[in-house]
């Protein structure tokens, strides 16, 4: 029988004399929070004896709760000894484990951190259908990220995210995290709305060095690359300059006739040749020197001049390909070098 209803029986008998001194019992916690991963009997019981505090189960997961209805006390208390003071079928003891909620705030910092190539400045990342977890509270590193794959260009991104300390359920334990990622990224985007068929100049366009905005084209990054291209549609101001929003103005065409033009210190030297392929202004083209046979690799300077640069060099050409040019020459193939 418990210690108290011992004592008392003995009192009545005669047996033994009450002292002043109050007997020592167990109270029962209705409600208790816990930190652990396991429950302890001190977590249920106040005042136990000395070395009389057992574990006695699992904890719930963090966030949760369990209920122990008084017939379970009951017989968890006669189970360790426990001497309750109020015993009773009808009471109920709560135990909630602490936890802490991982939030969209903290995976966005998660993401942030396992992507080193996203840069310093302001980023913006969105989740898609995220739906937050709890915790342990005392969980220094509660998850990790596995299998980040992030695509610069889309901005599109996705991890697995895994607990460290496994919950039981693969529901929870595991789950795959997927979003967009817009870091800055320096773009050329226009500088003024223009109307397709427009012809781009350098005053049309400007450097933007923190764009976060989605591309699913190739993005510029130099107004020179872009300069004499013509627009395909309207665009407006600040929008990237895209390269399936352009066409190359063609100024030169194969076999037109042109000037080769090579520029060295002290040295400026032309001559007569014909392109080999269609170009626009600032592209580079090979052409053929009709004087030397020889093919060289200059840039579109205009309709008709192709300017080589000093380090270039010349290559042969091939003669059915001389022959073609040559038949269809509209004007006299008689070279024409000078030196100026």
């Amino acid at each position: 029988m418990p210690v108290r209803a011992a004592i008392a029986a003995a009192v009545a008998a005669g047996i033994m004399t009450v002292c002043t001194a109050t007997l020592s019992a167990a109270t029962l916690r209705s409600a208790t929070v816990i930190t652990s991963d396991v429950v302890k009997l001190s977590d249920l019981f106040a005042d136990l004896e000395p070395r009389q505090d057992k574990i006695i189960g699992p904890a719930p997961k963090p966030g949760a709760s369990i209920y122990v209805g008084g017939r379970q006390l009951i017989a968890i208390a006669d189970q360790y000894g426990v001497d309750w003071l109020d015993e009773s079928p009808s009471a109920m003891a709560t135990i909630t484990r602490s936890g802490r909620v991982l939030d969209k705030e903290f995976f966005v910092g998660l993401v942030q951190k396992s992507l080193p190539d996203i840069g310093t400045g302001p980023v913006s990342i969105d989740l898609a259908d995220f739906h937050p977890i709890t915790v342990a509270s005392d969980d220094p590193k509660p998850v990790v990220l596995s299998d980040v794959d992030w695509d610069q260009r889309t901005g599109r991104f996705s991890a697995t995210v895994y607990r460290t300390h496994p919950t039981g359920d693969i529901t929870q334990d595991s789950f795959l995290l997927t979003g967009i990622v817009r870091a800055p990224r320096r773009v050329l985007v226009f500088s003024r709305s223009l109307p397709a068929g427009a012809v781009i100049s350098a005053s049309d366009v400007n450097i933007d060095e923190s764009y976060t905005g989605y591309a699913t084209a190739k993005i510029f990054t130099d107004e020179t690359e872009v300069d004499g291209m013509t627009l395909l549609h309207t665009v407006v101001a600040g929008e990237p300059v895209l390269e399936r929003d352009l066409h190359r103005t063609v100024l030169m065409h194969k076999g037109d006739p042109v000037l080769i033009v090579f520029t060295a210190p002290g040295v400026h030297l032309t001559a007569t040749g014909r392109a080999l392929e269609d170009g626009g202004n600032g592209q580079y083209v090979h052409a053929l020197n009709l004087a030397s046979s020889m093919i060289v690799t200059g840039r579109v300077a205009g309709a008709s001049q192709v300017d080589v640069d000093a380090g270039s060099g010349a290559v042969p050409s091939d003669p059915n390909m001389l022959r073609r040019l040559t038949a269809s020459a509209r004007a006299n193939t008689r070279s024409d070098l000078s030196i100026r």
